[in-house]
């Protein structure tokens, strides 16, 4: 009866690891879209503001501006 109980507990450890790591990838997977979407609201901002300098740059030096 030894082995029945060991691979009992063999089975239970494996169900309980699979549960563990599904757990754990459902949390890197949110923070991994939290992450994303701070880069793109920082790339956003970043992207308005370099718009704004350049159009600032191209009023001093009379160049025409040709940003979209």
């Amino acid at each position: 009866m030894g082995i029945a109980s060991s691979m009992r507990d063999l089975a239970q450890n494996i169900a309980s690891s699979h549960e563990d790591r599904t757990k754990t990838v459902a949390k890197v997977k949110v923070e991994a879209s939290q992450m994303i979407k701070g880069f793109q609201a920082s790339r956003k901002e970043l992207k308005a503001e370099l718009k704004e300098f350049s159009a600032a740059w191209q009023g001093l030096t009379g160049g025409k501006s040709k940003i979209k």
